[in-house]
């Protein structure tokens, strides 16, 4: 019992340990019912270019690339952005980029979805006011942008997702 206590102990404070060295949010997946509100939102056409930035395990990634939109996965952490390299090998339609998200170009963005912490959000908004395009949908889960109003907003259990259309 005593293994199992250190164990977590060391997990967790790794976790935290590289959330607070790298300023970025400790995966938590996207459930189905966030992904339905999310497509709600989204309000996809097949010639939008989605974004997920801190894309996971690929989990929005595929709900979209089923739909046939071109896909842009950003990942940070090497394992996860491995994993859903191999579950999303089999479209060819989405592509996944392990790196950072504030080295990629979003230009091209018609979508951008985003599950991040607070203080990786704040930047992102300076991002996308700089590069985004007048009409781009952006989808924030959790944290919201500072002075700009959502156009919708609903939560899944406790967690706010907003819209908001540049």
């Amino acid at each position: 019992m005593n293994e199992l206590w250190l164990l977590l102990t060391l997990f967790f404070g790794f976790c935290l340990y590289y959330m607070l060295k790298n300023k970025l949010a400790i995966f938590f997946p996207s459930f189905s019912g966030m992904i339905k509100i999310i497509d709600g939102f989204a309000d996809v056409e097949k010639d939008d270019v989605l974004y997920d930035l801190g894309s996971g395990d690929g989990r929005i990634l595929r709900h979209f690339a089923e739909k046939g939109l071109k896909c842009v996965g950003i990942e940070h952490n090497f394992l996860l952005n491995r994993i859903s390299k191999k579950k999303l090998e089999v479209y060819p339609n989405v592509k996944i980029i392990h790196g950072d998200i504030f080295d990629q170009d979003l230009s091209d963005a018609t979508v951008v979805i985003a599950y991040l912490s607070r203080i990786v959000t704040k930047r992102l908004q300076r991002k996308i006011e700089n590069e985004c395009k007048k009409g781009t949908r952006i989808i924030l889960v959790s944290y919201k942008f500072s002075d700009w109003n959502p156009i919708k907003v609903r939560k899944w259990l406790w967690i706010p997702i907003r819209l908001y259309v540049i």
